[in-house]
């Protein structure tokens, strides 16, 4: 039986796609602007309130293929109803574009969620609409003292869209970075190819997986790289932009605020994608792929190289829904192997907040009622005994505790939760798989050798503060979300139609008048001035 301290890896076991994401002390709290201590209800059982019906929309990057059981087996939603009194329903999916147009939906239709989870940039269109309720009486560590135990109030100031008002509370996000690409390893071996160190090396490596054959069949079947567009953009998945010194989204460079995705060097990484994709070595597909369709071509054995920056359970054997053990079901050679394939001191960022809790203005107004106990439940879910049942099951059948060790039944998760479609995540999603936090120990019989040493691959790969802890606030009337589209339209442009990033000086210049870039960057650096206090930046240009 093996021990695994602050990794939460029952949870982890259970799911198969892309989360929520860092402790306090070393993760960067900057972000784009994108009940009772035991967490029960405040009511005695002499005095129970009055039962109330509550429609919740979350989203998470672990949703994917997730699904609810019958009612009779969903224990979380039986405790919740029961312990709260209230019936329930949540509307769940994949977090992204397709989950806002959803929300959107029904937000504009009249039937807004009491309580729903949003992006940072479109939580912001949410306030400045009028949709989102201002939540100053409810989120208090007075009345969510369990909340507070992920993020602190301090993040939560930082995080409003205007100082002194308080619209959208942080979700509690996975503090460390589990940021990397993965590779075929046993197509490097097979091809006598050593692991790329820099970006000539692995454009060799690409061009062989790609035309050397690599599986063995005898057909032109197998593409260097795989990554998924959504059909919106040039996502951080493709090498170029680190190659060309871009570190995730954004950073501070040379005493300047650097907009990556923005950058007139942007044009490098423009160029080399091009020259990828000219070269075939990219996946056709890679535009259109909609997320997981990149983990799925790698484990069908399609493509040799992907990247996530969050989901750690891509190589681990121990996870039956992983890459590496969809991978090896086809294939027995199959070894998924985490790599750091380029010669830059930095691979990526921790993480910061991004998604948010937000409450409907309507409810707010109408049924105060419901935004009182929606947030009762949000405490309970964040408290010990939420976390332990939403992330490992039912205490004496799913795990057993002694003291702040919690070991797990492996053959009971499995077969109620893990194979049972992965349901626990519709739950966990107001918590990130860190038993740490809790001051909690897992000891999880599954781990091996093998998965712990990929893990610590992982962790140890180099990442940095990318800015100190403030949210990115555009200026009042420009909505950062409509500006990154017209950004992810320029890239994509520049790609697929100009096969060039010759005109990227002209595309750039346009987002930041037009569009108004250069407004927004001024202010993010006002922003980050008054963090830094006395090291001022740079103006932007």
């Amino acid at each position: 039986m093996k021990k695994v301290l602050g990794f939460g890896l029952a949870a982890m076991f259970a799911l198969s796609a892309c989360s929520n994401g860092n402790n306090g002390n070393n993760g960067n709290n900057a972000s784009e602007a994108s009940g009772t201590a035991s967490g029960s209800p405040s009511s005695t059982a002499s005095a129970k309130p009055e039962k109330l019906s509550l429609n919740w929309s979350v989203a998470s990057g672990l949703l994917a293929n997730v699904t609810l059981p019958s009612a009779d087996k969903d224990f979380v939603k039986k405790t919740i109803e029961e312990k709260f009194n209230v019936d329930l329903k949540i509307d769940y999916m994949v977090f992204g574009e397709e989950y806002h147009a959803k929300l959107n939906a029904a937000l504009a239709g009249g039937s807004a969620p009491d309580l729903f989870i949003a992006g940072g940039a479109e939580s912001q269109k949410y306030i400045v609409d009028g949709i989102a309720s201002d939540l100053g009486a409810y989120f208090t560590e007075e009345a969510m003292p369990n909340y507070f135990k992920w993020v602190s109030k301090s993040e939560l100031d930082a995080f409003q869209l205007k100082q002194g008002e308080f619209y959208r509370a942080i979700l509690p996000f996975q503090r460390n970075s589990y940021a990397s690409w993965y590779i075929r390893q046993d197509w490097l071996d097979k091809l006598g190819l050593a692991a790329p160190k820099n970006y000539d090396e692995l454009t060799n490596v690409m061009t062989q997986f790609t035309k050397g054959d690599p599986d063995g069949n005898g057909k032109p079947d197998t593409y260097g790289f795989t990554a998924s567009g959504n059909g919106l953009s040039l996502p951080f998945d493709f090498p170029q932009w680190l190659n060309n010194g871009f570190v995730a989204d954004f950073m501070i460079q040379g005493n300047t605020y650097v907009d990556n995705r923005t950058d007139l060097k942007v044009e490098g990484v423009l160029d080399q994608v091009v020259q990828w994709i000219d070269a075939g070595v990219v996946d056709p597909d890679w535009f259109l792929n909609k997320s997981p369709a990149n983990f799925d071509k790698a484990a069908q054995g399609k493509a040799g190289m992907i990247f996530t920056p969050f989901d750690k359970t891509v190589a681990l054997e121990s996870v039956p829904t992983s890459v590496q053990s969809r991978a090896k079901a086809l294939d027995p050679k199959a070894n998924w192997q985490p790599i750091y394939p380029l010669d830059k001191p930095v691979m990526w960022k921790y993480n910061v907040p991004e998604s948010t809790i937000l409450v409907s203005k309507t409810t707010a107004d109408d049924s105060p009622d419901k935004v009182k106990r929606s947030l009762e439940i949000v405490n309970w879910l964040t408290s010990e005994e939420g976390f332990l049942l939403t992330h490992y099951g039912q205490e004496g059948t799913h795990y057993a505790k002694a003291g702040n060790v919690i070991t797990l039944n492996v053959e009971a998760f499995e077969a109620d939760i893990a194979k049972s479609g992965n349901w626990l995540n519709v739950y966990s999603v107001f918590t990130p798989d860190e038993p740490n936090v809790l001051s909690l120990e897992l000891i999880d019989s599954r781990i091996s050798d093998h998965d712990r040493a990929i893990l610590k691959t992982v962790e140890s790969f180099p990442k940095h503060n990318a800015l100190p802890p403030v949210s990115l606030v555009p200026p009042e009337g420009i909505n950062i979300g409509d500006f990154r589209k017209e950004m992810s339209k320029f890239h994509i442009k520049a790609i697929l139609q100009d096969k060039s990033g010759k005109n990227w000086p002209q595309y750039r210049e346009e987002l930041m008048t037009k569009f108004k870039g250069r407004e927004i960057f001024t202010e993010y650096t006002r922003l980050l001035n008054i963090a830094l206090k006395d090291k001022p930046l740079n103006e932007f240009k």
